[in-house]
């Protein structure tokens, strides 16, 4: 079955070390595979394009995650301009479907997957310039459909054509580790509000399974990510530390960060006396 798009939103999937299992790709409904673009390092585009028709090879081998980042939404915002949606190679997709006064969740249908894209385009289409689907690490009671202002992890979408604007202000590779937190903050606090899907969401696999970011990321860059997030904005995130239960990092200390992602928004929508006067 074929939908009705003149230029769909790109599906844009970072992937390393994993190009035998990707979870992501394999869970897009097929009808929207030539909408998908699969971002390798130099080192395995012959191998990327073996199992993908759609490949964009980044600069260079082993840039980790930021860099990755930064050459794609280059690529796509700067370079091509269209919206495009970045997700984790390792997603399943749900639907939180209302209940009774509960929400119950069910894998997503390819039907409910093109109504999420027809959606999320009319967003973009609306001047929107970031959101996400929300995961299944939350839980979706009061934000269901969708929530303003909120976390985004593991997937994000973006308007090209608004972003491209930007691109320049957004310091990308600031905050390795964390880097998804900073680029929302800072658009955030340039005035550009997200929305944050969780009537759709994403249910990641296994923080830390092999491959991905797993190959440099151990509980002391974590937490050094954490206290450079913090340390470049201290007015909207809070640091708690907690030993780890279990997993690779057992029995180690990690820090979470608590994000005031609202109040972040909200200060860019106060012009002070000072911010005139600087």
């Amino acid at each position: 079955q074929r939908w009705g798009f003149t230029h769909m939103i790109d599906i844009v999937i970072p992937t390393f070390k994993r190009l035998n299992s990707q979870i992501t790709l394999s869970n897009i409904p097929e009808s929207l595979l030539e909408n998908v673009t699969l971002v390798v390092q130099p080192q395995e585009e012959s191998e990327a394009n073996k199992i993908h028709q759609k490949i964009y090879v980044v600069s260079d081998d082993n840039i980790g995650f930021a860099n990755t980042i930064k050459d794609i939404t280059y690529e796509f915002a700067v370079n091509r301009k269209c919206n495009f949606w970045i997700m984790d190679d390792d997603l399943y997709f749900m639907e939180n479907i209302p209940d009774g006064k509960k929400l119950k969740k069910e894998p997503l249908t390819d039907q409910s997957f093109h109504d999420m894209i027809t959606e999320t385009e009319k967003w973009l289409s609306e001047g929107l310039v970031h959101g996400a689907m929300g995961t299944t690490w939350n839980n979706p009671l009061g934000k269901y459909p969708f929530i303003e202002n909120s976390r985004i992890m593991t997937n994000k979408f973006y308007n090209g054509d608004e972003l491209s604007k930007i691109w320049n202000e957004i310091d990308w590779t600031g905050c390795c580790g964390a880097e998804d937190f900073y680029v929302n903050l800072q658009l955030l606090t340039k005035g550009k509000p997200n929305k944050v899907w969780y009537k759709y969401v994403a249910a990641p696999s296994d923080t830390n399974t092999e491959g991905g970011c797993s190959e440099y990321r151990d509980v002391e860059y974590h937490n050094r990510s954490m206290k450079n997030l913090q340390s470049k904005f201290p007015n909207f995130v809070v640091l708690k530390e907690k030993i780890q239960k279990s997993g690779p990092w057992k029995n180690k200390p990690k820090l979470s960060a608590t994000i005031s992602w609202k109040k972040a928004y909200h200060s860019s929508q106060i012009n002070t006396l000072e911010g005139f006067m600087e």
